[in-house]
């Protein structure tokens, strides 16, 4: 009981301290609400001791790596929106240069685009070789080329 009104007094004097330190303006809230919460739980502490509860503050709080978890479908889906959003991308690139061309876009572990499947005829090839490599920053060996005939 001792150490827990010796808790109150020095949170009462570290509270003080901060307010003459304090700086005016959007930051003071923050650090208020802060302080705020540090007094609430400064005050809360012997209640589970009155209460003769054996409750641990910190079993509501689960802070180990076991819980949490990776969700692989999420990560699926950003991926393959991230390629279909590249594929789309490309796509208007070759609209615009008047280009009848498609991409296909294969990405990597680290969603870096590992291949590009590439559709055109033989007589826009190099044209789209250029864009593709220009669009998307890769490498002419990434390029995998399907002619189309026409």
């Amino acid at each position: 009981m001792t150490g827990w009104i010796l808790s109150i007094v020095g949170m009462v004097l570290t509270v003080t301290l901060t307010e003459i330190m304090l700086p005016e303006g959007e930051t003071a809230k923050y650090i208020k609400g802060l302080i705020s919460l540090m007094v609430v739980y400064v005050v809360l502490i012997p209640v589970p001791h009155l209460l003769n509860a054996n409750l641990d503050i910190n079993s509501f709080f689960n802070f180990s790596s076991e819980s949490y978890q990776i969700d692989s479908a999420f990560i699926q889906i950003i991926k393959e929106d991230k390629q279909s959003a590249l594929e789309k991308g490309l796509e208007e690139v070759f609209r615009a240069e008047g280009l009848d061309a498609s991409a296909g876009i294969i990405l990597g572990e680290e969603d870096e685009v590992r291949m590009v499947l590439l559709r055109c005829v033989s007589e826009e090839e190099s044209r789209a070789v250029e864009l593709t490599m220009r669009s998307l920053r890769i490498k002419e060996d990434k390029i995998v080329i399907h002619e189309v005939s026409t």
